[in-house]
C-alpha cells in the first residue's frame, strides 16, 4: 500500500538516480575527481556525523535521519567505505523523502539481504554515479589501473571495477 501512496516501484529507477547525481554535479560545478559527498551534503544543509554504533548495530554503515537532516556514518568503517556511505545516504535524501516519511522506512543492517531492495539499489546507483560519473571516468579508465583510479576518485577498487564494468562492459 505504501508503494502506491509514495510512488515506490518494485524496480529501481536507475535513470532517475543517474539524473539526480548529474544534476548535483552540475549544480556544484564538479568536473574533476575526487567528488567529496560530505562537502555536497554540507552545502545542501545536511550535517555529517561520524559516530560509533552499539555492538549489535555495528554492521550498519550509516543512515540518514530525515528529521534532523543528518547523515550518521559508522566511524569504524574504512574511509573509502565512509565516502560511499555518505553518497548513498545523500541519495536517500534526494531520491526517497516520501519513503522516509512512510512506515516502511527502516535502517537496514548489512546482512539484511537488502541488495535487491529497489530503494537501496537506487541509492547505490546515485552514489556510484556521483562519485565516479562516466564523464570523469571517460578521461582516465583506459590509462590508469583500477588501483590508481581508486586513489584518484577516492573510492574503493570494487566501486571502480563495478563502474568500468557497468559503463564499458570491460
Amino acid at each position: 500500500m505504501v508503494s502506491s501512496i509514495c510512488n515506490i516501484s518494485s524496480r529501481p529507477d536507475y535513470f532517475k538516480a543517474k539524473g539526480e547525481a548529474a544534476r548535483i554535479l552540475n549544480e556544484f560545478g564538479l568536473l574533476e575527481p575526487p567528488v567529496n559527498p560530505a562537502d555536497i551534503a554540507q552545502q545542501l544543509g545536511v550535517r555529517v556525523m561520524f559516530v560509533g554504533f552499539t555492538p549489535e548495530y555495528d554492521s550498519i554503515s550509516g543512515f540518514y535521519d530525515f528529521d534532523d537532516e543528518t547523515i550518521y556514518v559508522n566511524k569504524n568503517e574504512f574511509p573509502l567505505r565512509q565516502t560511499f556511505t555518505i553518497a548513498h545516504e545523500l541519495g536517500h535524501k534526494l531520491l526517497h523523502t516520501e519513503w522516509a516519511k512512510s512506515s516502511d522506512y527502516q535502517v537496514l543492517l548489512r546482512g539484511d539481504n537488502n541488495g535487491d531492495d529497489p530503494i537501496e539499489m537506487e541509492a547505490n546507483s546515485f552514489a556510484a554515479n556521483l562519485l565516479v560519473p562516466r564523464f570523469m571516468l571517460d578521461k582516465y579508465w583506459k590509462e590508469l589501473s583500477p588501483e590508481h583510479l581508486s586513489a584518484l576518485f577516492a573510492v574503493s577498487v570494487p566501486v571502480i571495477r563495478y563502474r568500468i564494468s557497468f559503463e564499458y562492459g570491460a
